[in-house]
């Protein structure tokens, strides 16, 4: 697998990863203006306990699953491979709804401010297992290098998602609880299929000696991809405590558009290397290629940057009523932090090449607590902007540390000058749009523009990109040209 095709897959990942998670944005029109800013803050709580407990019944089995794929099709153990992982997710499904409702009724009572909890966190937990147990199948063709199949997928399941809200928000009027039921709906008829279509392919088996293995590898990502997303999601429990639904809300929509930058370029780059590198550790310049790949990242987030703050600036006033105004500023400061989750990333596949998994485990739990104390601290005096400030902190520490790790058991070198280009820009960028947060429309526009433009110019003018990248731009462009003639 070459550069190239790393970046192809990427793309197509970026769509087909856009595909599944674009529902989780383009409902929210139909979440703000179908719910009151309570409700909504109410929904995007229960969103963030579905998000922490797909992650544990996940089990760390999608990076398993592609890890262990070839050396288990050497063997002829794929389809135990599939089934064993599996049915790990549905054990730790089990698991996590008992202990939810088993221990944490109370804690959801007095976040969500209501006391008959249990259908909504039963919702939850049904939703969750189902979107798990899919979007693990769906690693089935990230391991089998199908990123075209990965991406029908995702588009798919955001298509019937919408459709699905749809209905239960709208034609059946039934709220918050509609959005659950909808999203449970969705996963389980795409887990139907997903089931249909890979196990006919690969057959099905069950090892009970093959779970410790998994386990092994897979189960110390819970605790960093559970660190990861409490980093980010435990203000807004903390929120809901202190300040009530009202400021969820605000804080859950400006923090879901800021997770563009993840949804939509982070992610996809994670889905593309992780089996890139899994599979080319022997190459001699697999160093060299991880140092371009991560300068290729950072340049890619400065446009990111500037797309996401363009477009919510001008797009935020049809997404939601005005009292949901205040989200511009807190997308603008939690971008720079979001970014550093690359970094996380970057760190993390590294450690997973040379099976130091376990690392992740102990180092993300020390951040968790952190963070916790952190957002005890700082809401109650700063509100909102506390909430930010500890979001920033926490992806920062975690990201490079993670990243320092990583690359002290994967050492390469890093491409210091052009990654400090990129920082700057991306200053640049925070600090004009930070500027223009309540200027009118057309200056906001002409002014951004312009921007964006001299930024390009800055690129090339500081000899950014080496000669060998110049004349691959300028046949990508030039082949662009003649597919259109």
């Amino acid at each position: 697998m070459s550069l190239k095709l790393l970046g192809k897959n990427t793309a197509i990942y970026a769509f087909g990863n856009v595909g599944m998670r674009a529902a989780a944005f383009l409902v929210i029109p139909l979440y703000t203006h179908k719910l009151s800013i309570n409700a909504y803050g109410f929904l995007a709580t229960l969103q963030l306990t579905m998000q922490m407990m797909m992650i544990f019944v996940d089990s760390g089995m999608r990076s398993g699953l592609v890890r262990f794929t070839k050396e288990f099709k050497e063997n002829n153990m794929y389809g135990n491979l599939l089934g064993t992982s599996s049915l790990i997710n549905i054990l730790a499904g089990v698991m996590a709804t008992s202990i939810l409702l088993g221990f944490f009724t109370d804690f959801f009572r007095n976040v969500l401010h209501l006391y008959n909890v249990s259908l909504y966190i039963c919702l939850v937990c049904g939703a969750a297992v189902a979107q798990s147990l899919a979007i693990h199948l769906m690693s089935y063709y990230r391991a089998e290098d199908k990123a075209l199949q990965f991406m029908v997928t995702g588009i798919s399941s955001s298509l019937f998602l919408i459709l699905a809200n749809g209905v239960f928000l709208y034609g059946f009027n039934l709220g918050v609880k509609g959005a659950l039921w909808a999203s449970l709906a969705t996963y389980l008829i795409l887990l139907v299929l997903l089931s249909w279509d890979i196990f006919s392919k690969t057959g099905i088996g069950i090892s009970w000696s093959l779970i410790p293995s998994l386990l092994h590898f897979g189960f110390p990502l819970v605790f960093s991809n559970f660190a990861l997303l409490i980093m980010g999601g435990a203000s807004i429990y903390f929120l809901s405590y202190y300040l009530g639904l009202e400021s969820v809300a605000i804080f859950s929509l400006g923090s879901k558009l800021a997770s563009v930058l993840v949804m939509a370029l982070i992610l996809p780059f994670q889905l593309a290397v992780e089996p890139f590198v899994f599979t080319n550790l022997s190459r001699a310049n697999i160093k060299g290629i991880i140092s371009k790949m991560m300068t290729y990242l950072f340049l890619a987030i400065i446009f990111m940057f500037f797309i996401i703050l363009f477009g919510s600036r001008i797009l935020l006033p049809l997404i939601a009523p005005p009292a949901y105004s205040p989200a511009f500023l807190i997308i603008l400061f939690l971008l720079p932090g979001t970014a550093f989750i690359g970094i996380y990333y970057i760190g993390q596949t590294l450690l997973g090449a040379v099976k130091k998994n376990h690392i992740l485990g102990f180092i993300m739990t020390i951040f968790v607590i952190i963070s916790i104390l952190l957002n005890y601290l700082l809401i109650p005096m700063m509100g909102l902007y506390g909430a930010v400030v500890v979001t920033n902190l926490s992806y920062i520490f975690a990201g490079v540390t993670i990243f320092d790790l990583g690359k002290k058991y994967f050492p390469f070198t890093i491409e210091w000058k052009r990654i400090s280009i990129c920082g700057g820009i991306i200053v640049f960028f925070f600090l004009l749009f930070f500027l223009l947060a309540k200027a009118n429309l057309l200056i906001f526009t002409a002014l951004s523009l312009l921007a964006c433009l001299g930024s390009i110019v800055i690129l090339f003018r500081l000899q950014f990109f080496s000669s060998e990248e110049k004349t691959l731009l300028k046949e990508l462009l030039q082949k662009r040209t003649t597919n259109e003639t």
